[in-house]
């Protein structure tokens, strides 16, 4: 998933995704086969919080690249309003997708107060320079009660060394796709979504299944407790009295 605005440092390359977006829904790409690995991870965590089925919920999926999570969430019966800045994404999106894709800044959506049930911030949080941002945008237009899904990179030694060097360097992603201090940890995700209405409800780790990623050369993850590379966060708008 692309993110809402780029960073000026050498990593967090987000022109890469324009530059490959014919490429995104072709699993062997090495522009995006490791997203698409990586995005089987992250469905069945969003599914085990918050259930099988979207029936009748309005999903936006913030930088929504050329789709890929917000597919199989509208085969679930979601209605699906995708945002990016990659124009050439959004036709992907578009193509292979029912919903209504925007292009739009994280920061700054069309979407109206209170509109949404759910909002994807998967592979956005580590590409923004103010991730306070959008997650108060994320909060503005959920509904109470209503939930915000994060897939990010911990800002640590480990997720320089792993996510960064390791990974784009045997280009398991490709190079520059990331900027390592941009990452976010889960105790500054909690208290930036505290301060606009989200609390913390869930928060899972995620490690390397190390055979399956050197098998087929596509980064391959697994739910663990260790949140010192990559987590899920599952983040909750209280409900008005």
């Amino acid at each position: 998933m692309t993110s809402a605005r780029a960073s000026r440092s050498a990593g967090n390359d987000l022109e890469l995704y324009e530059r490959n977006a014919g490429s995104w829904w072709d699993a062997r790409s090495p522009a995006f086969r490791s997203l698409h690995a990586v995005n089987d991870h992250r469905l069945r965590v969003l599914r085990n919080w918050l259930g099988e089925r979207f029936e009748g919920q309005v999903v936006a999926d913030f930088g929504c690249g050329g789709g890929l999570l917000a597919r199989p969430l509208s085969e679930s019966g979601a209605r699906v309003v995708g945002l990016d800045l990659s124009a050439a994404s959004l036709a992907q999106a578009r193509e292979h997708v029912a919903g209504a894709f925007v292009r739009a800044d994280a920061q700054r959506t069309p979407l109206a107060d209170a509109s949404v049930d759910v909002v994807l911030l998967a592979d956005v949080l580590e590409h923004v320079p103010d991730s306070a941002a959008v997650l108060r945008e994320a909060a503005r237009v959920l509904r109470p009660g209503g939930a915000a899904f994060v897939n990010t990179l911990n800002r640590t030694w480990r997720a320089r060394l792993l996510a960064v060097q390791l990974a784009e360097g045997v280009r398991l992603i490709p190079p520059g796709t990331h900027a390592a201090e941009l990452f976010i940890r889960p105790d500054e995700l909690a208290q930036r979504a505290w301060s606009c209405g989200l609390s913390l409800e869930a928060l899972q780790g995620e490690s390397v299944n190390l055979l399956r990623t050197l098998r087929s050369w596509a980064i391959s993850l697994r739910p663990s407790a260790d949140v010192s590379v990559g987590y899920s966060a599952l983040l909750r708008k209280g409900v008005e009295s």
